[in-house]
């Protein structure tokens, strides 16, 4: 990842505003996955109530969450989703 994507993000989850609807948008598509959602972050496997404790709470695995799905949401808009190469 270059230094400019990872400032973006890093800008977007300290500013408070920017956040809070990351973290809305995070908690909204989280809530109508299925509820055999599991998730590995490091060693721990989170259940999709821990994935939305996580988020709402703010920690270092809900932000790591945030980032994960900013991540996914840049790429799904830049078309790299899809690209075969």
């Amino acid at each position: 990842m270059n230094d400019k994507k990872e400032n973006s993000i890093e800008d977007i989850i300290l500013d408070p505003e920017l956040s809070e609807q990351l973290k809305n948008l995070v908690l909204e598509r989280v809530s109508i996955m299925p509820d055999t959602l599991r998730m590995s972050v490091g060693s721990d496997e989170l259940t999709k109530n821990d994935v939305l404790k996580h988020v709402k709470e703010g920690d270092d695995i809900g932000n790591q969450i945030m980032e994960m799905e900013l991540g996914f949401l840049r790429d799904l808009a830049s078309g790299a989703v899809y690209s075969y190469e």
